[in-house]
């Protein structure tokens, strides 16, 4: 069974991807459930689990294969994506191909490939434990300033301070994942368009 660390984290981190989704559909182009697109790609960002003492999430976006030249094919593009997304400065801890069947309404099966990347934040990354302990000394010095936002189950300032600092580490890691996913498809697709014209 889960501790309540493990509850409260994922609690924290669930909330951040769900807003981070939101605003993303806002930005780009809302698609069903908590996906979006841009530029005729779809992407979604997947569940937060509890890992090894930090937080794992996926990211996918899919691969556009009708948009290949003869000769190349899904595995190809996944290479070259997997080969941009490792010279980001968080490189994804894992990384897969999926190929996902789903039966439309009128009974039509539409088979789509995707990009499946995994990234892990450690505690370290997410938030500075000697951080907290100063901020927990500031308040005590200072008892009007305002606290932050109160979370069930979060009983002590310093848990408080914690996922807060937790839910804002998430969103712009988050963010900054989905964004050097969104740069390599757009690389790789540029390379595939000079391919077309050779």
């Amino acid at each position: 069974m889960a501790t309540l660390q493990e509850q409260l984290f994922v609690q924290v981190a669930t909330r951040s991807l769900n807003n981070l989704a939101k605003n993303l559909q806002k930005k780009y182009e809302p698609k069903k459930g908590d996906r979006f697109s841009t530029k005729g790609i779809t992407y979604e960002i997947g569940p937060p689990k509890y890992v090894e003492d930090g937080i794992r999430f996926e990211i996918s976006s899919k691969i556009p294969g009708d948009e290949f030249p003869t000769d190349y094919n899904q595995a190809q593009y996944f290479e070259e994506i997997e080969k941009v997304c490792r010279n980001s400065e968080k490189k994804p801890s894992s990384s897969d191909m999926e190929n996902i069947i789903r039966e439309t309404r009128d009974q039509e099966r539409k088979e789509r490939d995707y990009v499946k990347l995994a990234y892990q934040y450690s505690k370290n990354e997410l938030y500075d434990e000697g951080e907290i302990v100063k901020e927990v000394e500031d308040y005590a010095k200072n008892p009007d300033k305002e606290l932050p936002p109160a979370v069930s189950g979060a009983n002590t300032l310093a848990a408080r301070l914690i996922l807060s600092k937790l839910e804002g580490s998430i969103l712009g890691s988050a963010e900054k994942n989905i964004e050097d996913l969104i740069k390599a498809n757009e690389i790789v697709r540029s390379e595939l368009k000079k391919l077309k014209k050779a």
